[in-house]
This record gives C-alpha cells, structure tokens and sequence, in this order.
C-alpha cells in the first residue's frame, strides 16, 4: 500500500484480534477453522470497506485498520461484531483517534500503539473505545469503564464500551502492579470464582491460597485478584517473598512496593494514612519459606491497618485467627488436556487427543508445572514415549513429602533434570543463584558455559525467558529454583556461586556509580540498577550473612542514586545507616557514605541529620587529601555550605567545581555545578543570572543527551520564572520538565514538575486542576516521606495565594482529596491534559 492511500491528519486506528483462536483451534480442528477464519476476514473486510476504512496491515487474525473519521471506525466495528455473531469466531476491537506522522512506510507514532493495547484487553465481543474517540461519538451507546494502565503506557488510559454487553473485568495492567503473565490461563473457573467471592466480602481480611509447588496458586491468586479490581479502591499490591531469605524484611518488601517507610511498627498506620482507609489488597506470593514468622508480622500488619486484606500464597496455612482458606485441586482432566495441547502447541507440536494423553495427565496428577516441563519435551518423545518413561521414574518413591503431588511435582522435575547433558545439570543448579533472574551476560559470568546450553534448558521449560530492554532475562519458577539450589547445595556449589554472584553485581553497582560520577547521564545507569535490584539486595544479605562488610559498604555506596531517582528514600536510609556502623570510619568509601546520607536526609526534611553528615564528609575529604578527587572534594564543601545556607562559601567553591568539570569533561557534574550556581543566583535575588545560567545549562545537557538534568533544568527555569513575576512563563517548561520525569522514572522530579504545572494552572485561573495536582503531589510526597525544601514550599505557597476565590473552600477540598487518590501517571494526565 502506498502513503497516498492512507487517510492522514486526524486518523482513527481500529485494531481486531480473535478471541480464544489455539482452543478454538484445537476444537474445530484444521480444516475448518481455516473455513472460519476466511469466512471472518470476509465479513470484516466487508464491514471495514463500507465504512471508509483502508487497511493497513493484517497479521495471522487480526486487522489493523485506519479510517478518516471516528464514526466510521466506530460504526464499522459495530457493523463487525454484529456479522460475527452466529460464530464460532469472536473478535475483540480497539479504536483510537489521533494524530500520526504519516510516512513511506506507513504510520509512526504513539497512536498505533495505544489503540493495539486498547485491543488486547478486551474480550470477544467487546469494542473498546479511548475518551480521543468517544468525544467524537456522543451519539453513541457508550459505557464508561473508567481509567485503564496499558502495557507499555506511562499513564491511564479512559475507556469506553460500545454498547450494553455484560463482559469480564478488561485485562488492564493494575494501577497496583500485579505482573502481567505470558501465557493464556486455562480453567480454574470454580477456584476464581471461589477465591473472587472471598475477597469481595468485607468481612474477610486474610485468604491463604495453599498447595503443593507448581499447582498454580500464584496464577490462581493473579487471576481472581484481578477480577475484584473494584472492591479494592486502595488498589492491588504484588509484593514478591520468594527472594527473600528473611523474615524480618517482610516488612521493608511491603513497604518498598508502597513507597512506605520500612520500620515494621509503624507501617500499619502508614499504609492507612497514605490509603487514606480505602480497601486494599496486598497480594504477598510464596510465604512457605518464611513460615512461622512470616504469620505473626501479617497479623500485626492486618491488625494495624484495618483496610487491608491479605491474599497469601503458600504450601501450608498461616495459621492465624481471621484466615480463610482456599486449597487448589488438581485441574480438571478436561482443563488439563486444554492446557497440556496449548504448551505443546507453543512448543511447536501439533498432538491429538488420546488415551496415552489422558494416561499422562493422571500420571502427572494433572499439575500444571508438571504438564508444562512434560510437554516441553514433545519435541523428542511421543505421548507413548513420555509415559513410558514418566512412569518408571513416578513409581520411585521419591522424597517424603506431605503432599502426593509435591512428589510428582518433584520426580517430574528429577525427571526433566536426569534427562539433561552433564553440561546441562551443571548449568541448571546453577542458575539457581539469581534473585528475579539475570541477563545474558550476568548469566555467562556467573554460571559459565555457552548459549546453546542456555537455550536448551529454555526449551525443556526447566528455564524461563522473558525480553527486557536491551538484552533477555532468563529466570526460573519458584519450584524449580528451589529444585536447582538443593543441587547447588548437595554438588557442594552454592556457596562458591553465591559469592561470584555477589561479587559480579557488586563490580556492576559500582560501575554504574562510576560512569555517573565521571559525568554519564545517571538515568542510563540508574535503568541498569533497577532492573538488578534483586541481585543487589541478594548479594548485600550474603554480605551480611557472612559478615562481608566491605562488600555490603560497596555495593550500599553504588545506589543512592537509584533510591532518590525512584523515590525510595527510606530504604536508601536504611541501608546508609546500616553500612556507616559497620566501618572503618576513615576511608573514601565512609566519605561517599557520608554524602549519601545528607542529600537523603535533606530530601526527608531532616536537616540537622543532614547538616552533620555533610560536614563530616567535607572534613574526612579534607583529610583524606589526595586519596579523595578533587571533584569530590569541592562537592563535599559545596554541599555541606548550601545545606547550612552559606550561599557566599558555597558560590566560589562551585564556581571552582565548574571550571575543573568543564576541564576534565564531566558532563554531570558540570551541569550539577552550573545547576548549583543557579540556585544560589536565585537564593541571592539574582534571578535573570539564575535564568542565564539555566538556559546555557539547557542547550548543554541536550548536546550530551542527560535526560535528567534536563528536567532539572527545566522545572529550575520554571521555578525561576516565579521568582521574576513571570506566571506566564512557567507552564511550558514544567510540562517537558513533567514528561521528562516520567519517562525516566524519577518519582521526586515529577513531584516538582507536577507542582509547578499547578503553579501555571493557578495563574491562568483553573484553581480546580491546580488543587487537584497539589492534592497528588502532597500525597506522594507523603508516600515517599519526600519533604519540601523551602523554594518548593515558596512555590506552593504561591499557587493557593492565586487559586481564584470563586472557587469556594469545599471545592478545594473536593478537588484536592480527588489529586490524593490518583498515582503519579494520572497526575501527569491530568497536568497536560490540553
């Protein structure tokens, strides 16, 4: 197709996907579902071409469509779904309207994408509309769903219904972030729909869901969570236990998913306040190990903070008073059929129904982890084949456990390992190591070996792959990790790999500090540390363990920045205060720690902590003489004189900074030091030099790339603009200053951008939105006990002296406990809404 027949400005994107189509399938058989899908591309392309529509693309069963109006969109898809009724074929739709760059090889732009995401949460039947498209069909029958997080979208989509159709709850990623899985799930219906019911009664406040290793209680949990979205207006929390080895950090991984404060007995009444008492679910998955501790802090919590309720997982029952039980079954022969056919499906084989099949699925007590690694290896064996030699190893009688099926579960995966090369063991009790899994080349370094040895166990479903930005992740189900360390532990490994483990995300912490010292953008360093935060927190329990103190203090030094990038404050002090006691106090890395300490501090609004942190690391510095950079040096003077206000000794001693910066090319730290300039320049009255330094600050950063210091810069132009009077000014760097933020993920910038977005709201005479931001970012500060330091509090106070005084007490109320309730992305929607 060429650029000419597309339709171009304003365009609505419609997307298609048939519901259901491998079971669908698998029930047809081969011939006719190909009748079928050619009798729906007919109908739909009939249907698409009487309203205007051209189509763009079409890939196996689904359309991409593009028409010059909404309504034509929107009545096709009718059109659509209506000719499909007589079945067997259901498509779900998504329809979007925007603005695409048009060019050779067709569309590009955010546009496409949202309306594929669109598409994929709904079910057959369904045609979901975005609020661009709805606003253009008043006339319609629309539902309002309310706001959605799609996959790979920073903020909340609203969605609307066609029509009245009674569907499931839309397959939207949670505000609250439950993982999203890769796979379809299968059956369970009596389960999700038990386990739905109990946590849509009020009365229940803790649901264990119980079961042998690889029954499917995480799956289970996931999916009758997400159907109960609305009875937990707090949101749905996923807080994972398996990496954790002890249960006195319980706590710190729940209040890490919230942006809490860490100390256990106050973070009952944190999660009230900050929830502001609204019914939220806190999903903990795989507590067995942690058992009996881990059911004594989840009673206190619970106790603590009545609006919460607890969905655990876990091997055995907590035990406590209030629980509720739910123990998953074994799947249902016909569910295990349908399940064990997909994975073989997936796997690239194409097997019928048969006796041998049903015998295996019994053999197998009709496990889902079990049938998953059994069907992995149809790509050597026949159903036969797989009995025959299934059986011999389940008649061993195996490990004593509890559970029948935990034997299963156990010689299955014996099974599955005695089958592997030597090469292949070796490398499978190894992977056991990494907390969340690890990348390619973490796994090379640690584990050894190559990659088609790798990829082999990805094929026995022994080892899990999932993509990532930059290089895959690969990882493994809880029950098989568990499998592999006890081979680790009896091979006499575990230990060895545990410290090359520690070591190797020990070098790459202190490479990423490194690189954002020498002047690198620190958003590029800080995705590398979030993405192995796992890793880390494994490898500083290790060093713990073993008493290892300078691996704790080094890897501890490396992260401050990723803590303050993404809000994580109290878990950044922690740590800090935990490494300075562990010593020697007069060395580089106790001076580092000590910085790491007063910027934290400050942040959190403790500035006496700050205050005497910055002056011992300016002192040790000193003292430290030529073993502590010169950079170093000077920031340590610098900073401890801005903390105390000294703006007359901090200016010469960053005027110095800069010029050794800009001589030895640190990017960062000359923008840093350019940064601190200005706000000295404004601190003094100097405004229009605060505003000359910012804007060669701003064409320097874009030259090097340093997202985040352009944001920073940004919101300091914006602020600075304030200071002159100049409300005018301010709206259109805070918003680029808002979007950078967020794409980078640095949670307090965007607290500020979105502050100084409702400073402009105010100044043009929107008092509502201006509230309403100042409701969301007072909230978030709170979460992340992000204090304000006195030009954010000028700012504020500006903003409600010129909210307009038509707008009367109760509706700043209204509008500012509305902005408490959003997450920072419907913030941001909401901030540049126009």
């Amino acid at each position: 197709m060429s650029r000419l027949d597309l339709p171009t400005g304003t365009v609505t994107f419609l997307f298609t996907d048939v519901e259901g189509s491998t079971k669908l399938l698998h029930a047809l058989g081969d011939a006719d579902y190909a009748d079928a899908l050619g009798e729906h591309r007919r109908l739909l392309r009939e249907a698409f071409s009487r309203h205007g529509g051209v189509e763009v693309d079409t890939q196996g069963d689904a359309f991409f469509v593009a028409f010059p109006t909404a309504t034509g969109a929107v009545d096709a898809a009718d059109d659509a779904v209506r000719a499909l009724e007589p079945g067997p074929i259901t498509v779900r739709i998504g329809i979007h309207t925007g603005s695409p760059l048009t060019t050779d090889e067709g569309y590009v732009g955010i546009d496409v994408h949202r309306a594929a995401r669109v598409a994929a949460v709904a079910h057959g039947g369904q045609i979901l509309l975005t609020a661009a498209t709805a606003s253009s069909a008043d006339d319609r029958d629309l539902r309002d769903l309310g706001d959605h997080h799609l996959k790979d979208l920073a903020a909340p989509e609203r969605l609307f219904q066609l029509g009245d159709g009674s569907f499931p709850p839309l397959k939207s990623i949670s505000p609250s972030h439950l993982p999203t899985p890769t796979t379809p799930f299968i059956g369970r219906e009596p389960e999700v729909a038990r386990v739905a019911e109990l946590l849509r009664d009020q009365e229940t406040r803790l649901l264990t869901i119980t079961g042998p290793g690889g029954i499917g209680k995480t799956r289970l949990a996931i999916e009758a969570a997400d159907e109960t979205t609305a009875s937990f207006p707090g949101g749905l929390w996923w807080v994972a236990l398996a990496p954790l080895q002890d249960p006195s950090v319980v706590e710190t991984a729940i209040a890490d998913e919230l942006m809490l404060r860490e100390e256990g007995v106050d973070l009952g009444a944190a999660i009230e306040q900050q929830l502001g008492g609204r019914r939220t679910l806190l999903l903990l998955d795989n507590a067995e190990h942690l058992l009996p501790d881990v059911g004594e802090r989840i009673g206190a919590l619970l106790a603590a903070a009545p609006s919460v309720v607890a969905l655990v997982t876990s091997r055995e029952r907590l035990r406590l008073g209030p629980e509720q039980v739910v123990d998953v079954p074994a799947m249902t022969l016909e569910d295990a059929e349908t399940f064990f056919l997909s994975r073989a499906d997936a796997a690239g084989v194409r097997i019928e129904r048969s006796d041998a099949v049903t015998d295996l699925l019994d053999r197998l007590d009709r496990l889902p982890l079990a049938l998953q690694l059994a069907a992995a290896r149809l790509r050597i064996f026949s159903p036969d084949q797989l009995l025959e030699r299934l059986s011999a190893r389940l008649d061993l009688e195996g490990d004593r456990d509890a559970d029948p099926r935990q034997r299963t579960l156990r010689n299955t995966i014996g099974w599955s390992h005695d089958l592997l090369t030597d090469d292949e063991r070796e490398r499978f009790r190894r992977l056991c190591v990494f907390a969340g899994g690890g990348s390619l080349t973490a796994v090379e370094a640690i584990v050894g070996g190559d990659a088609d040895t790798l990829l082999a166990l990805v094929d026995k479903a022994l080892v899990q792959r999932r993509e990532a930005s930059g290089e895959p992740r690969f990882w493994m189900l809880e029950s098989i990790r568990s499998f592999a360390e006890e081979r680790a532990d009896a091979a006499g490994e575990l230990t060895e790999l545990r410290m090359r483990h520690a070591a190797w995300y020990r070098d790459l912490a202190n490479a990423a500090e490194a690189a954002i010292r020498a002047g690198d953008p620190e958003e590029i360093h800080v995705a590398v540390l979030e993405a192995e935060i796992g890793n880390l927190r494994s490898a500083l329990s290790f060093g713990l363990e073993t008493d290892d103190h300078d691996l704790v203090r080094s890897i501890v030094v490396a992260l401050p920045m990723y803590w303050i990038m993404r809000g994580r404050l109290s878990e950044a002090r922690a740590w800090i205060e935990r490494a300075l006691a562990l010593g020697p106090t007069g060395d580089d890395l106790h001076r580092r720690l000590l910085s790491s300490l007063a910027t934290i501090a400050s942040l959190q609004g403790d500035h006496e902590v700050a205050v005497e942190a910055a002056d011992e690391a300016a002192d040790l510095a000193s003292a430290l003489g030529g073993a502590t950079d010169r950079i170093d040096q000077l920031r340590e003077r610098g900073l401890a004189a801005l903390l105390k206000g000294d703006w007359a000794s901090a200016e010469p001693v960053y005027e110095e900074l800069f010029e050794l910066a800009t001589a030895v090319d640190n990017g960062v730290r000359t923008s840093a030091s350019r940064l601190n300039l200005a706000t000295i320049a404004n601190k003094t009255g100097r405004h229009d030099r605060a505003e000359e330094l910012l804007r060669e600050n701003l064409t320097f950063v874009r030259s090097r790339g340093q997202s985040r210091c352009e944001a920073t810069t940004l919101a300091m132009l914006a602020e600075t603009a304030i200071h002159q009077d100049r409300g005018d000014a301010v709206s259109e760097p805070a918003r680029v200053a808002a979007v950078r933020s967020s794409q980078i993920s640095d949670d307090p910038l965007l607290i500020y951008s979105l502050e100084l977005i409702a400073a402009a709201a105010a100044e043009d005479g929107d008092g509502r939105r201006a509230a309403t931001l100042l409701g969301a970012t007072d909230a978030a500060r709170e979460r992340m006990e992000l204090d304000r330091d006195d030009d954010e509090a000028f700012v504020r106070d500006w903003i409600r002296a010129r909210i307009p005084r038509s707008l009367s007490p109760d509706d700043i109320t209204s509008a500012s406990e509305a902005g408490g309730r959003m997450d920072l992305g419907a913030a941001l929607t909401e901030a540049t809404a126009d």
